[in-house]
């Protein structure tokens, strides 16, 4: 898996020279049958909007991982570029992505997109059945959970940032209803420390990342040209039984430019909710 995400990556920054002067947007979180925690896959497709009166070439730069698996050598032709015709929208879908980034199984992680021209671009990650046939269904359907893609050129910088009404659930008597993750998308050369911190009034009972119980705050570092998401869980207090879902924020401090993102997902309908970042300073 190894030599085939280099040769991908080194593909894709050949394209680098070619679209000089051209805007870089990040796109934090994309998919391609990820396996969810119910059985279910989600898969990610990419909407580009056309705001000019002339086409606009839009180029595939940098896969950030997360996860790039594929079981065989590509046969397919691959075109890491979509022409935007003026005023008008296409979709880089699913299946598209899927042999862009070479024949892929499975993909988690993050894009940097470069674009000739003004161009709004909206990822779409949808929760889809493990026999979904991508490439005859073209289009995906189901619960989904939309994010904009971010300049690169104004990705925040260093300092602290709020992420609003995250939900946990602490102490259930039955399945938990919720399940919130924070996701980090680093696309500079350089690594990117993200302190983590939660309220002691809703972290007074300790807090779990990623099964793993830690003190806060708590340091996470991200490598530079990398993807990284962690799950929050909050500890069960023994005194006290069957408690509800309840609403909570999050701090993290950075120290340098980085992508942040909240993802609160129902559990009982597999429904995202995006939750962005606020700047506290």
């Amino acid at each position: 898996m190894r030599p085939a995400l280099l040769l991908i990556s080194v593909s894709l920054l050949a394209l680098a020279p070619a679209m000089a002067g051209a805007e870089s947007f990040l796109i934090p979180f994309v998919a391609h049958n990820a396996r969810g925690q119910d059985g279910t896959f989600w898969s990610s497709e990419i909407y580009l909007t056309n705001l000019s009166v002339q086409p606009v070439q839009v180029s595939l730069l940098d896969f950030l991982p997360g996860v790039l698996e594929r079981s065989r050598p590509c046969d397919r032709p691959t075109a890491t570029t979509r022409v935007v015709p003026p005023l008008s929208s296409v979709v880089w879908t699913a299946s598209g992505l899927a042999t862009d980034l070479g024949c892929a199984d499975r993909v988690i992680g993050s894009l940097v997109l470069s674009a000739d021209g003004p161009i709004h671009v909206v990822s779409r990650t949808v929760n889809h059945p493990a026999e979904t046939d991508h490439s005859r269904r073209g289009l995906l359907t189901g619960p989904g959970q939309e994010v904009e893609a971010i300049s690169v050129e104004q990705l925040p910088g260093p300092g602290e940032y709020l992420l609003p009404s995250l939900i946990w659930h602490r102490n259930t008597c039955g399945p938990r209803e919720f399940d919130t993750y924070l996701g980090f998308a680093n696309p500079g050369d350089v690594p990117v420390v993200a302190v983590l911190d939660v309220p002691p009034t809703a972290a007074d009972g300790g807090v779990f990342v990623d099964d793993l119980e830690v003190d806060l705050p708590h340091a996470i570092r991200v490598p530079a040209r990398s993807w990284l998401q962690v799950h929050l869980e909050p500890k069960d207090d023994p005194t006290v039984r069957c408690l509800g879902p309840a609403s909570f924020v999050a701090t993290v401090t950075t120290d340098g430019p980085i992508a942040i993102y909240g993802s609160v997902v129902s559990r009982g309908s597999t429904d995202p909710r995006t939750v962005l970042p606020v700047p506290l300073d």
